[in-house]
């Protein structure tokens, strides 16, 4: 398999995962987007949680991108990342180099000083 296959199948299968992880409240799904033509790789949370300081039924939506992954130029650019350990170690320990993993959502001057590219 090329490269970018493997970089492909690397995100989707880490990023599946963390669609198994069940927030700790509220009713709160998570959605994949794969787009294999555009190298666009995402997921969401979508649904309501608990908002206990208005009342003890008031619930507010929740809607927005957990993780948001593009591979550009052969390098896997991490545009949004709310996890907790953190995707780029992940990615680490699927075999991807940490030069083929560029830190998006930090600005190009904290990136230089980072182990990745």
């Amino acid at each position: 398999m090329d490269t970018l296959g493997q970089y492909r199948q690397i995100i989707c299968r880490i990023l599946t995962e963390h669609t198994k992880i069940p927030y700790s409240y509220g009713d709160i799904q998570h959605e994949t987007i794969f787009d294999k033509e555009q190298d666009r790789y995402l997921v969401m949370i979508l649904g309501r949680e608990p908002v206990p300081e208005l009342s003890v039924t008031a619930t507010r939506r929740v809607h927005g991108c957990l993780i948001h992954i593009d591979i550009i130029n052969d390098k896997i650019w991490i545009q949004r990342d709310g996890t907790e350990e953190g995707i780029a170690r992940e990615l680490v320990r699927a075999g991807v180099a940490k030069d083929r993993i560029v830190l998006g959502f930090r600005s190009e001057e904290l990136r230089k000083d980072s182990e990745f590219a």
